[in-house]
């Protein structure tokens, strides 16, 4: 009897170590269950579950374009992150992060401005454009704080869409940029990185059904979000029209919008009316996740410091798994929120 129970003890602690070894031992309290398929890791920045291979990248950031002749875009509907602020006129831009998602086509790809390049700062990128500003050149020309892809000098990632017409056809890809970055030694696994995958509810917040923005630009441009239940995300809709994906014409939903109110004014003697958007400091926003609304905190110490969003009592905010907007929105701007449907 007890060279069978030995027997069994044998059995059973190779069949643990083989779970090890897989990945495949759960715990959970004082139990272990065993099951079948390796536990996939999840992309802290997303939030949603990611091949190992895609979060040990390093994040690509990449500058996108906004103007109407550059809608609708491609490849911002695999973005993890999206952040968007004013440049020149009143027209916005995008930077989109990329951890996981590997979108075939991303673009148009365009030119760089200095409070793109401090939001970027965060995730240890490889930062991609093509050109930039005069007082963004200024911050890039010298030790420059991220991994500096520009089409103007690495070209080979890039092509030309004959659909459009330039300045407005700049495209790339992952798979591009992936295989141009590896070639030249830059892919490396970012250690620290944001997070917008807490989960968790929005505690002693209002409702949140539609989010109009005026960035307050010389150039009229209407931003609305309207809450997609069924989705249980945000569509968005710019100047009217609803914000698809060029190449798949899936809309874009937005699981988390942050609205960070900056302060924001012309750069002195920029002929281009270029802005300066002071996204280094503290202020405050508003939170949506949801349907629902509640405000927020947030504080950068330095050009490299990750952005922290809480609530008053400095509580990490509750970000769903999925895509998040960063709306940087000028302190002369609007933000108008509709606590509900409209009666029928």
């Amino acid at each position: 009897m007890q060279h069978f129970q030995k027997i069994l003890r044998c059995l059973l602690l190779t069949s643990i170590t083989a779970a090890l070894t897989s990945g495949s031992l759960l715990l959970c309290g004082c139990h272990r269950y065993l099951v079948n398929n390796p536990v996939t890791p999840s992309s802290s920045v997303k939030g949603i579950p990611a091949a190992p291979t895609q979060i040990t990248h390093r994040p690509l950031a990449v500058m996108i374009e906004n103007s109407p002749d550059a809608r609708p875009q491609s490849g911002i509907v695999e973005a993890n992150v999206v952040y968007e602020a004013i440049t020149e006129g009143g027209i916005t831009r995008f930077l989109a992060i990329y951890l996981n998602g590997e979108p075939a086509v991303i673009g148009p790809v365009r030119s760089a401005r200095p409070h793109f390049i401090y939001l970027a700062q965060e995730y240890d990128p490889i930062f991609v454009h093509c050109g930039e500003s005069e007082e963004a050149l200024q911050i890039l020309s010298g030790y420059a704080p991220v991994r500096d892809l520009d089409q103007l000098k690495h070209g080979k990632p890039f092509w030309r869409s004959h659909a459009r017409s330039a300045p407005h056809n700049l495209y790339t890809s992952c798979e591009r940029l992936r295989d141009y970055t590896e070639k030249q030694g830059w892919d490396h696994p970012t250690p620290t990185l944001p997070n917008f995958s807490n989960g968790g509810q929005i505690t002693n917040g209002t409702p949140a059904h539609e989010v109009c923005i005026n960035f307050n630009g010389a150039i009229r441009y209407r931003l609305r979000f309207v809450y997609d239940a069924q989705r249980s995300g945000y569509l968005r809709y710019m100047d009217g029209t609803l914000h698809v994906d060029k190449e798949t014409g899936n809309p874009i939903i937005a699981k988390n919008i942050v609205i960070q109110r900056v302060a924001s004014s012309l750069f002195p003697g920029s002929h281009l009316h270029t802005y300066d958007v002071n996204v280094i400091g503290s202020g405050q926003g508003i939170f949506i996740s949801q349907g629902q609304q509640a405000s927020l905190y947030w504080n950068k110490d330095n050009s490299s410091a990750i952005t922290q969003y809480t609530d008053a009592k400095s509580v990490p905010l509750p970000f769903q798994p999925g895509q998040t907007w960063i709306e940087e929105v000028p302190l002369t701007g609007s933000v108008t929120i509709t606590p509900a449907l409209p009666s029928p």
